[in-house]
């Protein structure tokens, strides 16, 4: 981020993200309410879509109970007005202490809450489905 000048909005988008770290590494529920918009959408590829802060607390509690020691390690951060990408790693010292997936994030921010959260995950037959996403999408049948 060195040599580039912010705007007003980017750094406060930045600050966002920045809780929104900190939250989901301390506080899945008040990442939610706090940093999430009421109204938002998040679209997890490959592993379902939440609307609303009580689906997505829902899906998050969920993640919690299943894996208790997860966490978010930020790599990178990319701003351009409302948008953030994030670079991340997940991890999950209960699956081992190397395990991670890796995550790129496209987030909206209005009005100092993330809106839309777009997230791309490496799922596959090396890194099954983040636990306790199993039965998170709605649309999904059965579900």
């Amino acid at each position: 981020m060195a040599g580039r000048e912010y705007s007003e909005q980017e750094q406060a988008n930045l600050e966002v993200v920045k809780k929104w770290v900190e939250y989901y590494n301390t506080d899945p529920d008040r990442m939610v309410q706090e940093v999430y918009a009421p109204d938002l959408v998040v679209k997890t590829m490959g592993a379902g879509t939440y609307t609303g802060h009580d689906h997505f607390l829902k899906v998050e509690r969920d993640v919690l109970q299943a894996a208790p020691r997860r966490k978010f390690r930020l790599d990178h951060v990319h701003v351009d007005g409302d948008t953030v990408i994030v670079e991340v790693a997940l991890l999950n010292p209960d699956a081992g202490d190397d395990w991670e997936l890796y995550m790129a994030a496209v987030l909206i921010v209005e009005d100092g809450q993330i809106k839309f959260d777009r997230s791309f995950h490496n799922i596959g037959s090396e890194y099954p489905l983040w636990p306790g996403l199993e039965d998170a999408d709605p649309n999904k049948p059965g579900a």
